[in-house]
């Protein structure tokens, strides 16, 4: 647990650095949940129980967030459990990370636009999204900044090596079948989202974009390139392919992962109690929420194998 002064004023600075890029999410969403319509096209939207229960829980998440940038930043984290740590760190990757690509890239194509067009039935008003959008990439990069501190202070001999020099304990035949399913599966969901992302309709409906420029292109390509991703993270660890960076490969496991993990779950947690958003549209979301399926599961059995795979670093 060695550290120097400049990283812990570093992990300091990039802790308090996310809280305060959180505020503003924090804030729309308290006025949300007091029955405040600011920002909403449809003011009447606000006060529906699908509405109020995403809501709800999206403030307590970032709340969560909140907790875990003063462990990233203050001396008594580092005693903290690691499982109180590193999961909600993993989902919170997963949900954000996107952000980090999609909001620069968003930003320059508006002010590249000629003539920037707004979608006529948005349910919040453009400025939300501007908000939320730099809210959520300020969030992510700050706290990924303070968790890299923070892992490379505590469990700095875990990242070391290349996959050459990996350890085959006990539990490997299980990591292996874990992993060959989980990558299969993972592909699998990331390649329709690829597809998705260069124009393909299959399984969507009247809702299939014509334009171009639509957002939901680029979101589909990063959640495709990080499932796959994450598939062969997982797998060049397992099996000890190639000599590359044992901390390279866990990067594209932890991000690929969360990210399957994490959307997959926040779909289901709002498919199956049947929460839905104004006149949300049926057509079309029976393959979404197979989708939803089969990332959570994807992403659940690549975090399993990952954490039977540092144990057996660890113990070694």
């Amino acid at each position: 647990m060695s550290t120097t002064p400049r990283m812990r004023v570093a992990r300091l600075v990039a802790g308090y650095g996310a809280i305060a890029f959180m505020l503003p999410y924090l804030a729309l969403k308290i006025a949300w949940l007091g029955g405040n319509p600011i920002g909403f096209n449809d003011e009447s939207l606000v006060g529906e129980s699908g509405m109020i229960a995403a809501n709800a829980i999206s403030f307590a998440m970032d709340f969560v967030a909140v907790g875990l940038a003063l462990t990233f930043t203050h001396r008594w984290g580092l005693r903290v459990p690691a499982w109180i740590v590193l999961f909600p760190m993993w989902v919170a990757t997963g949900f954000l990370a996107p952000a980090l690509v999609i909001v620069p890239i968003a930003i320059i194509s508006h002010v590249m636009a000629s003539n920037p067009s707004t979608s006529t039935d948005a349910m919040l008003q453009p400025w939300v999204g501007r908000v939320v959008g730099a809210s959520f990439a300020g969030q992510g990069a700050a706290l990924f900044v303070a968790f890299v501190l923070y892992a490379r202070t505590r469990w700095a001999h875990l990242l070391e090596s290349t996959t050459g020099k990996a350890v085959t304990g006990l539990t490997h035949p299980v990591q292996a079948l874990l992993a060959n399913v989980a990558a299969l599966m993972a592909v699998a969901a990331g390649g329709l989202h690829l597809v998705w992302a260069l124009g393909g309709t299959v399984g969507l409906g009247h809702r299939g974009s014509s334009e171009p420029a639509d957002p939901a292109y680029l979101l589909n390509g990063i959640w495709g390139l990080m499932s796959i991703a994450g598939a062969a993270g997982i797998l060049m660890m397992v099996h000890q392919w190639g000599r590359a960076p044992f901390k390279l490969l866990l990067a594209c496991t932890w991000i690929g992962a969360g990210s399957l993990f994490a959307w997959g779950l926040w779909t289901l947690i709002l498919v199956l109690p049947g929460i839905t958003f104004g006149r949300r549209a049926a057509e079309g979301m029976a393959l979404h929420n197979c989708l939803s399926l089969v990332k959570f599961t994807a992403g659940m059995l690549i975090g399993l194998v990952t954490v039977l795979l540092l144990a057996e670093r660890q113990r070694a």
